[in-house]
């Protein structure tokens, strides 16, 4: 039993090791590895090769291997495309080894199927709650095996079938660790580069926004002068487009300076629903232009503490970008409501012309804009408003489908 128990050690430092390499390596975040032939795809692919070519024997009629990690590292971290990618070389590998055919076609297809639904909940957890979804799975497997050889009476076998059973889970808890721990490097990393930008942004806007704004009040002021003078209709057209211009610089230069005011912490207990309910009559003159409908769904009685300015920003910036995303007639619908965890969830969704996956992760970045004249910094105002208030914001979209918007508040 000791040489078996070793023989396994040695699998926990391949399976170990390997991944660790890959995070030095290969930091792929999480739509990466969903890619067939992506680094981790292939990650899994080693250790499932090398666990079934090197299986530990207990005895003549027993083999144990790490072959199940692959598997479930495949479907919660790859994705389903991925795991069925994987389990469909698992099948090939057990037909060029030593393994019974059926028993591990049977046995890994309910494994699959079953880790379906897993791996569309798996992300929604944060890490402790990762592990305990893991291990509850996980558990399944001893289980089910010990339970059969206590029926076959046979209790030696049983021993071992527990222990190498923890040292699997061990392994499987170790390696999802090390991955989670990755995920959250590359998060900060991306967050601190975010920050440094707007940094920045910052300092540029505090040392020349209104060096700048001034001489453009007084050119705007002689415009409006020169539009009381008998002009022709050109002319007039002439003043009418540079005076465009001008409140168009000029709203760049607040959003700079939005950037870089200090925050004064005035928060307020605000009426949520009221002020969502304001922010869409602002609007709404916008939206029948555009020939566009707003509908809404907004529970009653919702609270929220933070800047009333700050919050209606982010409204109006989001519902703007919606109403300007959908090139002819279209429909956005605003709903707000509270969750069971005392958050509250604000979506705003379009049937807009949508956007790539590259597209929506460099959203909230400066100077990144998908429209034609777009600076990218109303988003940037946006995102840092909600990270301020400790809140979260989501976004998904298809091309050609629309988008949505889900910001989670803290109550």
């Amino acid at each position: 039993m000791l040489e078996s128990i070793q023989s396994l050690c040695l699998h926990v430092v391949f399976i170990l090791f390997s991944t660790l390499l890959y995070q030095v390596f290969f930091q792929e975040n999480h739509e990466a590895r969903k890619k067939i032939g992506s680094k981790f795809f292939i990650l899994t692919l080693i250790i499932l090769l090398f666990t079934m070519i090197q299986p530990v024997s207990y005895s003549d009629q027993y083999k144990y291997d790490f072959k199940a990690i692959a598997i479930i590292l495949a479907f919660l971290y790859g994705g389903k495309q991925v795991g069925f990618a994987v389990f469909t070389f698992l099948l090939l590998f057990g037909y060029f080894t030593d393994h019974r055919m059926l028993v591990l076609a049977g046995n890994y297809t309910i494994f699959c199927v079953l880790l379906i639904p897993i791996s569309n909940l798996f992300h929604t957890y944060r890490r402790r709650g990762k592990m305990i979804v893991i291990s509850l799975f996980f558990l399944t497997i001893p289980i089910t095996r010990t339970i059969y050889l206590f029926l076959m009476d046979d209790y030696t076998q049983m021993l071992f079938e527990l222990t190498s059973s923890f040292i699997i889970w061990a392994t499987l808890a170790a390696v999802v660790f090390l991955i989670e721990n990755m995920g959250e490097q590359l998060e900060m990393r991306q967050e601190l580069q975010k920050t440094e930008k707007l940094n920045v942004i910052s300092q540029l806007a505090a040392s020349v926004a209104h060096e700048i704004r001034n001489p453009m009040t007084s050119v705007r002021g002689f415009m409006q002068l020169l539009q009381r003078e008998p002009l022709t209709r050109e002319q007039k057209r002439y003043i009418d487009v540079s005076i465009d211009e001008l409140d168009r610089a000029q709203e760049i230069i607040n959003q700079y300076l939005a950037l870089a005011k200090p925050q004064t912490n005035e928060n307020e207990i605000i009426n949520f629903t009221e002020l969502i309910h304001k922010t869409i009559d602002i609007m709404h003159s916008y939206s029948v232009l555009n020939n566009i409908q707003i509908t809404h769904q907004i529970e009653d009685s919702l609270k929220i503490k933070g800047s009333r300015i700050e919050i209606q920003q982010v409204l109006i910036n989001l519902i703007k970008n919606a109403i300007e995303a959908i090139q002819s007639e279209g429909v956005i619908r605003i709903m707000a409501k509270m969750n069971d965890n005392q958050t509250i969830t604000v979506q705003v969704e379009d049937n807009g012309i949508g956007m790539s996956i590259k597209q929506i992760n460099r959203l909230g970045s400066p100077y990144y804009s998908t429209k034609e004249k777009g600076t990218g910094l109303g988003l940037t105002v946006c995102f840092q408003i909600i990270k301020q208030m400790g809140g979260k914001i989501k976004i998904a979209s298809e091309p050609g489908k629309g988008t949505c918007f889900t910001i989670t508040f803290i109550t």
